[in-house]
């Protein structure tokens, strides 16, 4: 990859087929699955994948993904304080040297009601202070050092990330997300890459400026990532049908979950600032048809603009935002992005495998350079 090419990475869930949010659209992932994309990935041009936390835990598909492959890395979505600071670092090295220096780790911070479900019982900020500290510890483990630390939320005493595992490597790159004040702190001082899911053009800018202005106070610049889903075809009308497909193939009993994820402010009944972001983007007129129990006339009813289509944020459980256009049209907005600073994008499109070959083919080369 030249200097001037943007970084691709994959999308894992174990939860694949033309519209997994339904159960008669889904392909439930089992380990023949996992290897097959993963080799598939490792041939194409994708340096990696995003594992996700929905489906299998991330570190199990990633350890059955790593073993069938060379040059793949997992892209591990994972929260703090879940598990100790102490023995996330163990694995952490433990996989690393396993799988020659491979491992990349997304943080993630979800939603208060997910958080409960672990038994943490903290509110937004206070899961960015816990980032904080966590990090901090995490990044000293594996750097090899011998770690006190008695914070507010981590405390250890004499802690060794392996004491019979050299680390590969003396740091492990964080990558991050988020849109508050406090997670664009956060991923200011720790972030390798930051991570912003599609938006509009000129509110991406806006964020991916605030985030560059923060880390330089750090004496920090990390890369810029955009993870983003993709309904494609041949042309414009092609991916719009497809659009079009996806919302009739939807249950009402889905669309009426998310429309009340709507009226909370975020998934899980959480108040999400990146949720609350992406429905900002969802056109009245659209969630009026919804609301008053009718299908809109068409998927373009919920887009944001020719391209930009928040109204996936109402089927899937993954990324809120995807991107609607002919392959042409897909690359065209892609290298949009790229001119604002992004050099990572982290793609799907539906069903996972047949997506990969597809945008890689079709799409890829006309980002590549740009």
């Amino acid at each position: 990859m030249s200097v001037t090419d943007p970084e691709f990475l994959w999308y894992y869930v174990s939860h694949d087929g033309p519209y997994p949010w339904e159960p008669e659209g889904r392909r439930d992932i089992r380990l023949p699955d996992v290897k097959a994309l993963a080799t598939a990935l490792d041939s194409l041009p994708y340096s990696g994948a995003l594992l996700s936390t929905t489906g299998h835990n991330a570190w199990v598909t990633g350890t059955a993904a790593a073993t069938v492959t060379r040059d793949f890395k997992p892209l591990l979505a994972l929260r703090p304080q879940v598990t100790s600071v102490t023995e996330l670092a163990n694995t952490a090295i433990s996989f690393d040297e396993l799988f020659d220096g491979r491992l990349l780790i997304n943080v993630i911070n979800s939603e208060t009601p997910i958080w409960r479900q672990h038994g943490i019982r903290l509110e937004n900020d206070e899961r960015y202070d816990l980032h904080a500290e966590y990090w901090e510890v995490f990044n000293r483990l594996v750097a090899g050092e011998t770690v006190t630390y008695r914070g507010r939320y981590v405390d250890v005493e004499n802690a060794v990330g392996n004491p019979w595992v050299r680390s590969r490597r003396d740091h492990i790159p964080l990558w991050f997300s988020g849109s508050s004040g406090k997670a664009l702190e956060v991923a200011a001082r720790f972030a390798d890459a930051y991570l912003t899911f599609a938006e509009p053009l000129g509110r991406i800018e806006e964020k991916l400026a605030a985030v560059r202005d923060r880390a330089a106070d750090h004496g920090r610049a990390p890369r810029l990532g955009l993870r983003a889903s993709l309904v494609t075809g041949e042309t414009d009308a092609d991916a719009w049908r497809k659009a079009d497909a996806l919302l009739r193939a939807t249950s009402r009993a889905t669309l009426d979950r998310k429309l009340g994820v709507i009226g909370k402010g975020g998934n899980a009944g959480g108040r999400s600032v990146t949720q609350s972001r992406i429905f900002a983007t969802l056109p009245a007129a659209g969630l009026d048809a919804l609301r008053a129990g009718r299908l809109p006339d068409s998927a373009r009813d919920l887009a944001h603009d020719d391209v930009l289509w928040p109204g996936i944020s109402l089927l899937q459980q993954g990324p809120p935002m995807a991107l609607v256009g002919g392959h042409r049209t897909i690359a065209a907005r892609l290298r949009e992005y790229r001119q604002l600073g992004i050099d990572i994008f982290i793609l799907d499109s539906l069903p996972l495998l047949e997506g990969a070959y597809e945008v890689a083919e079709k799409i890829l080369p006309h980002v590549r350079g740009a």
